[in-house]
């Protein structure tokens, strides 16, 4: 099954970030694979909410803050001292290449 994730915005209305299949994942309707992957940094925690930045091969960057994710429409809890949760830690592991 896709997994969709999007990103909540003033709390109100999502927007479409991107979409995980067998294939690879899709980012503004271009497909990627983990190979597209360059770089991935992850900042924040503790006092705020984590943060990840993916640079893929093409030169697109995908911004990702854990407390606005939403996996497939559900909003997970935000731990408050952590500032992740497991939705974000698990779209961390793919893009680490750890989950399949």
């Amino acid at each position: 099954m896709d997994q969709v994730y999007s990103l909540r915005h003033l709390g109100f209305f999502s927007k479409h970030l991107l979409t995980v299949t067998g294939e690879g994942f899709y980012y503004k309707d271009t497909l990627y694979t983990r190979d597209d992957v360059k770089k991935l940094f992850v900042s924040g925690g503790g006092v705020g909410p984590r943060r990840m930045g993916v640079h893929l091969a093409d030169g697109r960057k995908i911004l990702i803050n854990a407390v606005a994710l939403e996996l497939n429409g559900v909003k997970p809890k935000t731990g408050f001292f952590s500032g992740t949760n497991q939705v974000f830690e698990e779209l961390r592991a793919y893009f680490e290449g750890q989950s399949t």
